[in-house]
């Protein structure tokens, strides 16, 4: 039977505020390193590169030669990859997309001194698959140099912009070099401002889906060895759902998840990143539903409130986990732990806080005891002593800390 879960746009705390927070990345995977300076030919605004800020981007006059060069200070070490953000500049026309800024090519060098180089990697014909999108880039060999050169080759327009630079002393997905991708198939239904403006923030949606699928999965599972549940298909729909943001539905193997272009429209309505970061949000939650496993013995979606709650709450907590929700905003004190989305949510991502893989190792607690409850799994992760009351207890202690005093 198809199980049907939705957002509602009654809902409206869903969108990420940023207005007051800094917009960060995705939470930056291991072995990010710090880079201790920047600068560029021809720019001024070189450190933007750096400032781990979505609201700010890399700008360069594009010249005769058509490049530009980029040194990065970073003597962290070994240099295994490293990440490049694409921005959020975008030319849109009556018919979508009419100009992009992203670099189309690029040389990595290194130097100890500044004045001998050596090439690292190349790049040639690279077409970034989304705005606002991170894309990690590994080297043929570990570098081990104090500075990095980057020489960019514009796409053939007058400029050519770029959000981040991240580099990585340890490969964020050695664990999941075998993981296999679902199958996608995009379906369009609408073909209305909303559906320009999915264009306009997605160039690759095929890619940007499959990149999706993996995050979640790093985010529920150890590595792709860990027993999973089954996903082989999974159907985009982009469609007119009034009153409505977004719901799972079909069943393992072949999943389809829809998307409203109502709530596309209304999210873009302040700005291309609010679009995106609601976007990804959306889609993190329904991803979860696609890949998380269900509590056993203990009834169903609709007849157990535990069941419900750890379904609705685990998805909300990866979100939160993942950056995609403005947790200093929404998260206030009171509720209950079954009260399911944020209230569980918030709560389940508190506990990385104690333990960093604490949602992988509570999702395993979902997929291994015939008869679950939040209270065994609580025990299982915390000690015999942590029941769900006694941690509940613990995270409103914490809330009610963080709390402004009056």
């Amino acid at each position: 039977m198809m199980k049907k879960i939705t957002y509602m746009l009654l809902a409206g705390a869903l969108l990420c505020s940023c207005a007051d927070e800094k917009p960060h990345f995705l939470p930056a995977p291991g072995g990010t390193v710090e880079i201790g300076g920047i600068g560029a030919t021809p720019s001024s605004d070189a450190a933007a590169l750096l400032d781990d800020d979505l609201t700010t981007y890399f700008e360069a006059e594009v010249g005769s030669e058509n490049s530009v060069e980029a040194v990065v200070d970073c003597s962290a070490g070994r240099i295994v990859a490293y990440t490049l953000v694409s921005s959020g500049v975008v030319e849109q026309g009556d018919n979508g997309v009419e100009a992009l800024y992203d670099p189309v090519s690029w040389k990595v060098y290194g130097s100890d001194d500044g004045a001998s180089w050596n090439e690292v990697d190349s790049r040639s014909e690279v077409a970034f698959i989304a705005r606002f999108q991170k894309h990690i880039y590994y080297l043929a060999a570990p570098a081990d140099y104090a500075k990095y050169k980057f020489v960019f080759k514009a796409n053939g327009g007058d400029k050519l912009t770029l959000s981040d630079i991240l580099f990585h002393t340890e490969d964020p997905y050695a664990a999941w070099k075998n993981f296999e991708s679902p199958e996608i198939l995009f379906i369009d239904l609408a073909e209305d401002k909303g559906s320009k403006l999915y264009d306009v923030l997605v160039q690759d949606k095929i890619a940007y889906l499959k990149w999706h699928a993996l995050e979640i999965c790093t985010y529920l599972y150890f590595n792709d060895r860990d027993e999973r549940f089954p996903v082989n298909t999974i159907e985009y729909f982009l469609e007119p759902m009034p009153g409505e943001v977004s719901y799972k539905g079909g069943s393992s193997p072949k999943i389809n998840i829809h998307y409203s272009t109502d709530w596309i429209q209304k999210s873009a309505n302040e700005s291309l990143l609010k679009l995106s970061l609601e976007t990804r949000g959306v889609l993190f939650h329904e991803l979860v539903h696609a890949y998380q496993f269900e509590p056993k013995g203990i009834g169903s979606y609709s007849t157990n409130r535990e069941f419900w709650a750890c379904i609705e709450g685990l998805a909300d907590a990866v979100r939160a986990e993942a950056g995609l929700f403005d947790i200093a905003a929404l998260r206030k004190p009171g509720g209950h732990w079954p009260d399911g989305y944020k209230t569980t949510g918030f709560f389940l991502q508190w506990l990385t806080t104690m333990n960093p893989d604490a949602l992988r190792e509570f999702h395993v607690t979902v997929r291994d005891m015939d008869v679950w409850s939040f209270d065994k799994a609580m025990r299982a992760m915390f000690g015999p002593e942590k029941g769900i009351e006694q941690m509940w207890a613990e995270y409103q202690q914490f809330l009610q800390s963080q709390a402004p005093q009056a």
